[in-house]
């Protein structure tokens, strides 16, 4: 990155100096809305520190909290990290916060055991097959007071419709990411980047400037809507076309990549130009959005997203409590804090995925940009998993499993 580049992120960064200033959102003032919080956290910031005065003048210790844990398990590039940090330091809370790239991983990590996590983001059907699995504990929503600022659309999901087992993080669309600048004339419909026996097609004349997704379900649902089938099909002779157009496809593209890959490359498009993408993470190029700094102005503007003409998969991020959780109620607690409307609206403003409990103190200039929130008008081309049985992912890992092995 060049020196003009850093001088330029410099200007548009906030520093975030505390707790108070993060949740009342005073920066540059977009989204500030009430001065309760503010003035609450301000007064017990004073109490305390008069008790702690009085303390020291009679020479009594004042006994400290005993420090709780959490493990949290959570995406890349999926919440503001400063203020998260910021949460564990006021509330005393030894956190460890880890990340995967991919669903299937997070899957087998809780399906295994092979780590204690708190509160792993999980999302629509792939929670839904966890808990008939056993894998998941219940949610109490009487530890979860601020689960009313969620808007009742985010509420009552068909994959949990009494919120027995999860909490909605975020939502989004999965399509098409690209730099317009490397590819002018743009994409619009997967038959852009699968309709490989067409000379002229973008596959073809942008080969091996392409990525698609290592997540399974989400590259074997972009190739099901292609061709016009079900994005949780378990039938073998569609499952057989899937895999031989995803087969037929591998030798035009640059690869399968990770979320970290795609967000860093594609404002460059050295290595390629065109990414199958979550519509947060081109919107957080866009915006060059960093984890622990908000940028607020446009950044990378030659970089778009597309919803497919075809259609595409929506999906529901959600908090989950595995089944060998050992820390519950501080699961609880942080949950609960996610879920106020000023914190929600920071990871909002800061990553650029839409956290739905902050819409309210989301400036417009975010609420109204099509990569971030979906417009209504899109839904009913917009399509959602169901539940699989063990044995039908079974069925569709083996055929994901050709794919991988095809060379």
């Amino acid at each position: 990155m060049s020196e003009a580049d850093v001088g330029r992120r410099g200007f548009l960064k906030i520093a975030f100096a505390g707790a108070t200033a993060l949740a009342v959102g005073s920066a540059l003032g977009y989204f500030a809305r009430e001065g309760e919080v503010s003035t609450l956290r301000s007064e017990n910031e004073a109490l305390k520190k008069k008790v702690e005065e009085l303390s020291s003048s009679l020479g009594v210790e004042v006994p400290t909290e005993t420090q709780k844990n959490l493990n949290v398990y959570n995406w890349t590039w999926y919440a503001n990290l400063a203020l998260v940090d910021q949460w564990a330091k006021e509330n005393n809370v030894n956190l460890v916060y880890e990340f995967f790239e991919d669903l299937d991983t997070a899957i087998t990590t809780v399906t295994t055991g092979a780590a204690n996590y708190d509160i792993v983001v999980i999302s629509d059907n792939e929670a839904q097959e966890l808990w008939n699995e056993g894998y998941l504990q219940s949610i109490d929503l009487d530890k979860i007071p601020n689960f009313e600022y969620l808007p009742e659309g985010f509420k009552g999901l068909p994959y949990d419709p009494n919120n027995e087992f999860t909490v909605v993080y975020s939502y989004g669309t999965t399509g098409l990411g690209y730099n317009s600048d490397a590819c002018p004339e743009g994409v619009s419909k997967w038959e852009d980047v699968f309709d490989v026996d067409n000379p002229d097609s973008i596959i073809r004349r942008y080969a091996g400037k392409v990525t698609m997704m290592r997540d399974s379900s989400e590259t074997m649902g972009a190739a099901a809507i292609y061709l016009g089938y079900d994005i949780d099909t378990t039938d073998e002779n569609e499952l057989k076309n899937i895999a031989d157009l995803l087969i037929a496809q591998k030798p035009y593209l640059y690869g399968y990549v990770q979320t970290e890959d795609y967000m860093d490359e594609l404002p460059v498009a050295a290595r390629y130009c065109i990414s199958h993408a979550w519509n947060g993470d081109v919107a957080g190029i866009v915006y060059a959005s960093d984890e622990y700094e908000v940028y607020i102005e446009k950044y990378y503007e030659t970089v778009k997203y597309v919803v497919p003409e075809e259609g595409a998969i929506a999906w529901y991020d959600n908090f989950v409590i595995p089944k060998n959780a050992k820390n519950v109620d501080v699961a609880h607690e942080f949950i609960n804090w996610f879920l106020q409307p000023e914190v929600s609206a920071i990871h909002t403003i800061t990553i650029k995925y839409p956290y739905p409990a902050g819409i309210k103190y989301v400036p417009k200039e975010i609420l109204e940009d099509p990569m971030i929130f979906t417009p209504e008008e899109l839904w009913d081309k917009l399509h959602i998993g169901r539940a699989l049985t063990p044995e039908e992912k079974a069925i569709r890992e083996s055929y994901w499993n050709m794919v991988m092995t095809a060379t």
